[in-house]
């Protein structure tokens, strides 16, 4: 099975980019496109001490449904380890930099943050979450569960095309059918 060689994600039809010998999938073809100093790539080893420090972060970690303090070393590895098969993790790249990370977990929750604050305003988030909505359509509902006091999230995916489905204690859940 053929592989985009930006995401790693299989392709199914298999079109080489014209820029380069490489082949990429639509949805990271458009961010080459459109030449936004944005990229995606798959979470790796090398960048757990990053994801690590950006998610021990109060400001980052206190939007987060399943985390209430900064995080360990050794459950950060083992969060790493022990991921399902089917969830996703990238590393999102502004300007050559590391700056945030977007996931997809095994029931199609989307998770998106920016670690590195320089990169908020940008536009980044909101190519970002565009981007995995697009790699991620053949998935869809795909759903987010976003804190009643993250207005800045709540936006993002609004502008994205999610929408408020229910509301749960202090969570809001919004879902979006591409």
């Amino acid at each position: 099975m053929t592989v985009c060689n930006d995401c790693e994600l299989p392709i199914e039809r298999v079109k080489k980019d014209n820029t380069e010998d490489s082949v990429v999938c639509n949805p990271c073809r458009h961010l080459r496109n459109e030449d936004l100093d944005i990229s995606i790539r798959p979470l790796s080893w090398k960048d757990l001490e990053l994801v690590l420090a950006w998610r021990s972060n109060p400001e980052i970690y206190q939007h987060f449904r399943l985390q209430e303090g900064p995080l360990n070393w050794s459950e950060h590895v083992k969060w790493y380890e022990s991921r399902d098969s089917d969830r996703h993790d990238f590393i999102i790249r502004y300007l050559n930099r590391r700056v945030g990370g977007v996931s997809i977990d095994s029931t199609d929750e989307i998770g998106i943050y920016l670690g590195d604050f320089s990169a908020h305003g940008h536009g980044v988030a909101t190519t970002a979450l565009k981007w995995a909505c697009a790699r991620f359509s053949d998935r869809t509902p795909l759903l987010a569960e976003i804190h009643e006091k993250n207005e800045a999230s709540q936006r993002l995916f609004e502008r994205c095309g999610f929408k408020k489905t229910s509301e749960n204690d202090s969570w809001l859940k919004y879902s979006y059918d591409s």
